[in-house]
């Protein structure tokens, strides 16, 4: 089809399950046109192709695994996003296997050039495809190893665990012990009782385990790829991207890291009246830690006015100790440079990493129309790694299954080793006092 053609639903490539076809643009070179079409086929060989599906955009030189900088370490995909990185990737693959690229590379010594003309394709692609065959193993050189039986059949613990209903549930799990074949099976027994897939929430510590699952899952049943499953600052971010109205935001705010917070802030430092925090000759060294400070405040969902409040609250009650005064004092140039921040912050339409889930937590707690939202569209929600999240989290969780009725989560306290951002192993401690009614069971068995 012609560029723009109306079949085509705004997007580029378009995947028409009933009818069994594919529609392409019929633009740009020979390759392009393979790789659009290679992308709609990865969503019928991976996913089943029972879905109608639109692709707006495709990337064929993406890496297969993103080594991110700055605030991009921090970033998840969400469901839809990381579905199209499959298929890019798989397109990528069908069109250029790495083996003929290393083939062509190694024993005919071809470059990466060479290989392009030969094949007409894009060099940055043969490039990138070329780098994953040299630097990522092959699947003859990963070592395979003998899993006990026992292993792999689910105990009666995990079992009971996995088809858990209606109350909030705390699955105690050590290393070895099955957590996530368990996390799995709760999902997978989820989907067969025909519970929506877009009504299931999994949130993880880290893009690898959301990549992982996410895999895991689409391997045996291709209707989880419409479940979200991210990072809760990836949630986060995806809330305010949905009611950027509300919080006066536009659309797709700029997310900035650390360093773009330090300049941001560096050419108003000088006009500030501060007397504790006044490096000037070097002035990245005071806001690092003015910052830290602010960070670990939106961490505990406390705004600019609250932290004013408290610093005030601090000199008030200075007396005539000294050192308490000095404290009160550093408290207070930490609310102005907060304030200062938080201003800068709005004017550009940015938010930063403690935003992600500090802003959601004020939103939903306040506007019954989000709450209500949250609620209707994610009626399961899983946690995995429960004993690092941090009281604003937990915050989030309770705005969205109130009692806990559909919560399930998984941690291990012993495994709290993150520290991350407020977090502690004693919320699963409370897990029952956030929760009234949840049920704790414990993995017992270690598999290793």
């Amino acid at each position: 089809l012609p560029p723009g053609d109306s079949q085509l639903k705004g997007g580029r490539a378009a995947l028409d399950s009933q009818a069994g076809i594919i529609l392409y643009e019929d633009t740009g070179s020979e390759f392009d046109r393979a790789f659009l079409i290679a992308h709609e086929l990865g969503h019928v060989v991976l996913e089943g192709g029972t879905q109608d599906v639109v692709t707006e955009q495709v990337e064929p030189d993406r890496s297969v695994e993103d080594a991110p900088v700055g605030i991009e370490k921090v970033l998840d995909y969400g469901a839809r996003e990381r579905r199209e990185v499959r298929m890019d990737i798989f397109a990528r693959e069908l069109l250029l296997p790495r083996s003929m690229v290393r083939h062509l590379h190694v024993r005919d010594g071809c470059s990466s050039t060479n290989i392009a003309t030969r094949l007409g394709a894009p060099p940055q692609v043969v490039q990138q495809q070329l780098l994953d065959a040299l630097l990522l193993p092959e699947d003859s050189c990963i070592e395979s190893f003998e899993v006990p039986a026992a292993a792999l059949t689910p105990d009666p613990i995990q079992i009971a665990a996995a088809e858990h209903r209606n109350s909030a549930f705390l699955l105690q799990a050590g290393p070895g012990t099955g957590k996530t074949r368990t996390l799995v099976r709760r999902i997978e027994s989820l989907l067969a009782e025909g519970v929506d897939p877009m009504s299931i929430l999994v949130l993880t510590f880290s893009n690898k385990a959301a990549n992982e699952l996410s895999e895991r899952l689409a391997a045996s049943n291709p209707t989880a790829a419409a479940m979200w499953i991210g990072t809760f600052h990836a949630f986060g971010l995806d809330i305010v991207r949905r009611f950027h109205d509300k919080l006066g935001l536009s659309p797709d705010p700029r997310l900035i890291d650390r360093s773009e917070a330090i300049e941001l802030l560096e050419d108003e430092l000088p006009r500030l009246p501060l007397r504790h925090y006044r490096n000037l000759w070097d002035p990245a060294l005071d806001l690092s830690d003015m910052l830290n400070a602010i960070s670990r405040a939106k961490d505990e969902v406390v705004d600019a006015a609250s932290y004013r409040a408290l610093a005030q609250s601090m000199a008030d009650n200075a007396g005539h100790d000294e050192e308490a005064t000095t404290r009160a004092e550093k408290c207070l140039e930490v609310a102005l440079l907060f304030e200062t921040y938080e201003r800068l912050m709005a004017a550009g339409q940015m938010i930063d990493f403690g935003d992600l889930v500090a802003q959601p937590v004020r939103l939903a707690e306040t506007d019954a129309e989000v709450r209500a939202a949250l609620k209707a569209r994610h009626q399961h929600v899983l946690v995995d790694e429960y004993q690092d999240v941090n009281r604003a989290s937990v915050r989030l969780l309770k705005t969205i299954v109130s009692d806990g009725r559909n919560l399930w989560v998984v941690g291990d306290a012993r495994q709290s080793i993150y520290r991350f951002r407020g977090a502690s192993a004693t919320n699963m401690a409370q897990f029952s006092m956030d929760f009234p009614g949840a049920q704790v069971r414990q993995l017992g068995v270690n598999y290793r």
